[in-house]
């Protein structure tokens, strides 16, 4: 009898939060551009943003999707965790830089001599020198 009734309420709620999320996102839809997400320091999280951010000798992380960043200043490392993100930086020779999820693009530069140290995993991640 118990299981009736959660599956009552369910079949019942359920197309009414569904209807509530509609009324939610649409206003943040009719944005674009315009992203959503939190950033604290060098760290960016969220969708659709557009930055250009000093790490001051921070660590620079971007975690979320549609994202165009462009890190500037002293970068010690990059991490990357998302979907379709564009990062581009100026990392410290030897810096780490580290790419997960799909189809995001990196392009780096290092200040001074060397390469940073690259490792990639996910799919259709591309990491490339800045030209």
């Amino acid at each position: 009898m118990t299981l009736f009734r959660t599956y009552a309420a369910m079949k019942f709620l359920l197309p009414a939060l569904t209807a509530g999320l509609a009324v939610v996102a649409a206003p943040l839809a009719a944005q674009p551009g315009q992203g959503a997400g939190t950033r604290n320091g060098a760290s960016i999280n969220g969708v659709d943003q557009m930055h250009q951010i000093d790490c001051q000798g921070r660590p620079a992380e971007v975690s979320g999707s549609d994202n165009k960043i462009n890190f500037v200043g002293d970068c010690p490392s990059l991490t990357v965790n998302g979907v379709d993100n564009q990062i581009s930086i100026i990392l410290r020779p030897g810096a780490s830089l580290t790419v997960s999820g799909v189809d995001n693009v990196v392009s780096w530069k290092v200040s001074g001599k060397g390469k940073p140290r690259i490792s990639v995993q996910g799919v259709d991640n591309r990491v490339q020198p800045l030209r």
